[in-house]
């Protein structure tokens, strides 16, 4: 006959489940750790190869060249940490992270060839920067949803702030790809000068959202490396861009000033993505720490409690003014003292667990505000055959226009582009 688990049983469960599922969440950060390293690696290679492509080859091609083992040593990191998944043990909760992963991967095994195309010359600035555009954004979404299947709230703060500031770092690397085409070609069209000054806007708004979420150093380094001679640099040069008209000229090798400042910046930008991912995993470490010692003291005092021999006595005489406001019910011959521990346990487990989901939902919702603000701007980009940043200047303008916030504009716009499906 099957033994019918006890009280005991379903909180030590309990615990162990918690320890489990931060198990899960320590592999899963250190893939996103890898992810950060691949994204960087793959930035700089997009610009160089810009910078190459569009001075026919006159350019930057040995530091190009150079970066490639970098990039390919990166892509063989992110290959270790994905051995770490285990993916026969998948739910609901993995689809969308599994999916990013998956568009990855297909993505990485199409990168050779473009190498070779690049190489050869046979492709455009454009093409290339939207090749790398793509693969980064798939990169950008597994952290995205390494945050969102997180039940932590202290580690889904950190994975917030995390994808956030890389978003952000992204944004700078294409404003990076797409000055160095400009200032390679020694002009910029009015699209293109929209452009950089919509990934400029972008940029900023991840990172405030950053700074709503990171702890104290990571902020106080953002805030150095904006006031830093990089930072400086860039403005003056985005300045540039700002004031060009199309009858100017630019010398051509302002692109590799506008390259070497934009990158300074994005490396500073890394130095701060590694130290937010290695507090990330200490954090992890600590927690799966802390669940485990919990869990020992928690066997320890039942097996303690356990042994304890009480005399029988009825559930009146055994309450006490505290005790006898709980509903537990404690019948002759049980032990009283194992009673109550066990009543306390579950009542601060339960408690842990209340604070835990009130937290969580706090830091979830500006991952669900991003959801949604993504699926509008795919709406847009649909419905009016226009660019992410162009449909991303809308919802801007539309919630600046309407004195809203920009997940207002796109609730409405998901609103409206559900009912129009419906009739």
């Amino acid at each position: 006959m099957k033994h019918t688990p006890s009280t005991e049983d379903f909180l030590l469960a309990a615990k162990q489940s918690e320890i489990n599922a931060l198990k899960q969440l320590m592999i899963n950060s250190s893939l996103v750790v890898n992810v950060s390293e691949l994204i960087h690696a793959l930035q700089k290679e997009r610009g160089l190869s810009n910078s190459y492509l569009v001075s026919e080859g006159k350019r930057l091609k040995q530091e190009r060249e150079a970066e490639l083992p970098a990039t390919d040593q990166a892509i063989s990191d992110f290959g270790l940490a994905l051995q770490e998944l285990d993916l026969k043990r998948c739910g609901s909760a993995t689809i969308r992270l599994y999916n990013s992963l998956a568009y990855v991967m297909h993505s990485l095994d199409d990168l050779p060839a473009m190498r070779r195309q690049i190489s050869r010359q046979e492709i455009s600035a454009t093409t290339n920067t939207k090749f790398f555009n793509h693969l980064i954004a798939g990169l950008l979404a597994v952290i995205f949803e390494a945050a969102d299947v997180s039940n932590d709230p202290d580690i889904t703060k950190v994975l917030v702030a995390l994808f956030n500031f890389m978003q952000g770092k992204e944004y700078a690397g294409q404003e990076r790809a797409w000055g160095v085409i400009g200032f390679t070609k020694g002009n910029f069209s009015n699209s293109a000068k929209e452009q950089i000054r919509a990934l400029n806007e972008a940029q900023f708004g991840c990172f405030d959202i950053f700074n709503d979420f990171a702890s104290i150093l990571p902020s106080a380094q953002w805030r150095q490396l904006e006031s830093a001679d990089a930072a400086v640099e860039m403005e003056r040069m985005r300045q540039m861009i700002v004031r060009f008209r199309p009858d100017d000229s630019l010398p051509s090798a302002i692109g590799e000033v506008w390259y070497q400042a934009a990158t300074a910046r994005i490396d500073g930008m890394q130095e701060i993505a590694y130290l937010i991912t290695q507090e990330l995993s200490k954090l992890c470490q600590d927690k799966v720490q802390q669940a485990s010692e919990e869990l020992r003291l928690h066997q320890e005092h039942l097996v303690t409690l356990g042994e304890y021999e009480a005399p029988p006595m009825s559930a009146l005489t055994a309450m006490d003014a505290k005790s006898s406001q709980t509903t537990v019910a404690i019948g002759p011959g049980v032990n009283i003292n194992l009673a109550h521990s066990l009543y306390e346990l579950v009542q601060r487990q339960a408690e842990h667990l209340r604070k835990v989901s009130d937290e969580l939902n706090n830091a979830k919702q500006t991952l669900n505000e991003r959801k949604l603000i993504e699926k509008a701007k795919g709406i847009l980009m649909t419905t009016q055959k226009v660019s992410e940043e162009a449909a991303y200047k809308q919802l801007r303008q539309a919630a600046m226009d309407g004195n809203k916030r920009i997940i207002d504009i796109a609730e409405n716009i998901i609103s409206v582009s559900s009912m129009l499906k419906a009739h």
